[in-house]
């Protein structure tokens, strides 16, 4: 084991030199993890604002969707499951 500094949090952990070797150990926790790939990505807070817009009955988030072939033809005009 071998001590380091959670890239998150900056508090020391213990990480196993099998872990850091394959790039792993960067972190102390899931938690430092995912704050620190939601700051990164922002996926998480793309994902509230789409089901934030679909609660409230403002247009769904999800605009670009394409329609299989079978609906461009006018045969299922009605419900899209």
């Amino acid at each position: 084991m071998t001590v380091v500094a959670c890239r998150a949090c900056r508090k020391p952990f213990a990480a196993r030199v099998a872990d850091i070797n394959r790039g792993w150990g960067k972190f102390c926790s899931k938690s430092c993890k995912a704050t620190e790939q939601e700051s990164r990505t922002g996926q998480h807070r793309t994902h509230l604002q789409r089901r934030n817009a679909e609660t409230s009955g403002e247009p769904e988030g999800f605009s670009t969707a394409q329609f299989f072939s079978n609906e461009a033809d006018g045969e299922n005009t009605g419900d899209v499951f």
